[in-house]
């Protein structure tokens, strides 16, 4: 496997959606966005990309005063057709499994500092 097979995606097919993101997780995704090279729009993705390869689809609970922004994303058309499978697979929807994906990375980034 070569450098660019390693770092980069293939291209796809872009959709907009509009999704519904926790107030306090997307605050935390646009901070790492100044830590990586990359956009919340491409750390919400590589979350999805992560919660597609792990299958690790933990439920938490929401704190009573989150708020839900809806926000407009472009997904890559092949993450958003693997949600929509998980979503009739489990039956949680869209908006949850997108906000459970970047729960995993935020939780993943706080392991890493500990």
């Amino acid at each position: 496997m070569g450098v660019l097979d390693r770092y980069l995606l293939k291209r796809d097919n872009i959709l907009r959606k509009k999704i519904e993101i926790d107030n306090t997780l997307y605050e935390k995704v646009v901070e790492l966005s100044k830590v990586y090279d990359a956009s919340a729009n491409k750390i919400i993705n590589i979350a999805i990309l992560g919660l597609i390869e792990s299958e690790n689809i933990k439920l938490y609970k929401k704190p009573d005063n989150e708020i839900s922004v809806s926000h407009s994303l472009l997904i890559r058309e092949g993450f958003y057709k693997k949600l929509e499978e998980f979503r009739e697979k489990y039956g949680i929807s869209i908006y949850r499994l997108v906000n459970i994906a970047i729960k995993n990375v935020i939780d993943e980034e706080k392991e890493k500092k500990s």
